[in-house]
């Protein structure tokens, strides 16, 4: 567990090139995941809102290849398309960090 957080949070600090993806797609997509990911920063589950849209596309797809332990999240990846995680990492990289 805390590999993934530090994967997790070195990914959402890297890169700055926006992912092409379909934000209005991704918002369709989003609410299996906010249903864990709140907008709040507390607990053990990261908030996604506002992050780096090539960390969120890197780390659904270490998830995908299991190079992540999280057999939740491994689950929700693998059922997810490249366009698909696209469109999420375009959607939730534009909405406001939570503080």
């Amino acid at each position: 567990m805390r590999a993934a957080i530090v994967a997790f949070s070195l990914i959402c600090m890297t890169g700055t090139a926006i992912a092409e993806g379909d934000p209005e797609y991704g918002q369709y997509l989003s609410s299996e995941c906010v249903t864990c990911h709140q907008s709040s920063a507390a607990g053990t589950i990261p908030p996604i809102a506002g992050m780096n849209a090539d960390g969120f596309i890197s780390m659904m797809k270490l998830y995908r290849s299991k190079q992540l332990d999280n057999p939740t999240m491994q689950t929700v990846a693998m059922r997810l398309s490249d366009e698909d995680i696209a469109a999420l990492a375009a959607y939730f990289s534009a909405l406001k960090a939570p503080d």
